[in-house]
């Protein structure tokens, strides 16, 4: 089943730096964020390098920065470390310059900080980082207010610590996804197969370096509070002030791309479209009614859902705003998933002892499948018989519906939850026509698959034959 891995991970290892033709000799860990996947595309080169201080960059390679483009240096360290090594690259080249000292933390900015933590100094002082909203504000300020087409060369001391989440932030806020941001982190500490084997051989066991597993341990800590606390890298940056603008020009020095509108209906809405553009949208309307549905589902659940967050005072966002949040889950159901169809339990597929995914095989007697967990929508697919789901607690789910459901181009299949949507547990996802043969046919057996098993240590599946209605206990893991 490594489709459905690929269906949620939809890219794969970056394998190096060399897409960016740059090479500093005399420079400290230099590295471009150039040629990373995002989901509209690649990070572009000669907009943003990362590397560690500049103190013995040589004239000519001072000179070779600025033909690649650098016109602007942002330097993260300390200001006692300036004082005693004053940017060298300012001193030789006209570029904009500006000092943020990121160790300069605000300590009454707790919320990320947890009291008795146990994750390790780096950790914590990777959140301790991430606590200074000012300097944040001021560093995204920086980089939006450089011209779109010119490069800015940010660095700290060695170039992985401080750099280290900067660059987390900026590929973050594009939409790379988490195994690379930690790689590109990661990769400062180890050679690059060495890294990509420790973080993308899944399936394969690999030894890995304790002071690299400490190292990824520790980014992983400070990426992984940092979404559980404001949902998304967007959300965190707008809460230490960087404003909509702001981040809409360092996306577009990244990617070179603005973001598009949520939903194709936002172009009717903005008065600047052109005629030919709204006729452009209602003849893809026309096309493709499906999308037509999906949009006038979005904004009555939008609307739907601003109401409950009035009427709840906001105690639950939508991820109908784009935002990532967390929804509460009764203790009682963590490290659980429940039946999503009424049936009987057909067979069961724990992991081998190289890893794998696990999957459990129902039977159903019902027309609809609903939510085996609190979760968000991840992955789908045209024809709507599968969905990708990330639930609260981290299990990475496939549900499908037949044997080879990707194989399935027809119609007769209804989605009720669409990508990013959050759901509670018991809430329908999809539902189907048996009255049409090829639908009936297919839909004899639903799948549900937990992508990432291996790195749990103990799953424990309902046993076969057993009947179950929607809602029942069926899985139970341990990490």
């Amino acid at each position: 089943m490594s489709f459905w891995r690929d269906l949620l991970f939809r890219y794969g290892p970056r394998r190096g730096f060399a897409t960016g033709e740059i090479d500093i000799a005399s420079g400290m860990n230099v590295r471009e964020l150039g040629g990373f996947e995002t989901p509209s595309g690649r990070t572009l080169n000669h907009r943003f390098i990362r590397s560690g201080t500049t103190a013995n960059i040589s004239k000519k390679d001072a000179g070779e920065l600025w033909g690649y483009g650098v016109r602007s240096v942002l330097d993260l360290r300390g200001t006692d470390e300036v004082a005693g090594s004053p940017e060298r690259l300012a001193q030789l080249l006209d570029v904009h310059y500006l000092n943020v000292p990121l160790y300069d933390y605000d300590m009454t900015a707790a919320l990320l900080e947890r009291p008795g933590s146990s994750d390790g100094y780096l950790a914590e002082g990777y959140l301790k980082m991430l606590s200074n909203k000012a300097a944040v504000r001021a560093i995204f300020s920086f980089l939006a207010a450089e011209p779109l087409d010119s490069c800015t060369l940010f660095h700290c001391g060695a170039g992985s610590d401080r750099t280290g989440i900067v660059s987390m932030l900026l590929l973050g806020l594009v939409g790379v996804e988490r195994k690379q941001l930690i790689a590109d982190y990661a990769y400062s500490f180890g050679y690059i197969p060495e890294v990509n084997a420790a973080i993308f051989g899944a399936g394969t066991q690999h030894h890995v370096r304790e002071d690299l597993a400490m190292r990824i341990d520790a980014i992983s800590v400070a990426h992984d509070r940092l979404i559980s606390t404001y949902g998304s890298f967007q959300h965190y940056l707008e809460e230490c002030g960087v404003t909509d603008s702001e981040l809409a020009r360092v996306r577009l020095r990244l990617t070179g791309k603005q973001p598009e509108p949520a939903f194709s209906v936002d172009l009717l809405n903005d008065s600047s479209t052109e005629a030919d553009q709204k006729r452009a949208y209602y003849l893809s309307t026309y096309h493709n009614p499906d999308k037509m549905i999906a949009d006038l589902y979005y904004y009555a659940q939008r609307t739907r859902d601003l109401t409950d967050r009035v009427d709840e005072g906001m105690h639950d966002r939508s991820f109908h705003d784009h935002e990532y949040i967390t929804l509460d889950v009764p203790e009682a159901e963590m490290g659980k998933l429940f039946a999503p169809v009424p049936g009987v339990v057909l067979s069961h597929h724990l992991p081998g002892t190289e890893g794998g995914s696990a999957r459990i095989r129902l039977a159903p007697t019902g027309h609809t499948v609903y939510a085996p967990a609190t979760c968000r929508v991840t992955a789908q697919i045209p024809s709507h018989n599968a969905i990708g789901l990330l639930t609260q607690d981290g299990m990475e789910l496939v549900i499908s519906i037949g044997e080879n459901p990707t194989a399935y181009h027809g119609d007769g299949f209804r989605q009720h939850a669409w990508q990013n949507d959050s759901i509670r547990r018991g809430m329908p996802l999809i539902s189907w026509d048996a009255t049409k043969p090829e639908v009936r046919a297919l839909a004899t057996v639903v799948t549900v698959e937990i992508t990432n098993a291996s790195e749990m240590s103990h799953v424990r599946f309902a046993e076969r034959g057993k009947e179950i209605s929607a809602g029942d206990a069926i899985a139970a893991v341990s990490w």
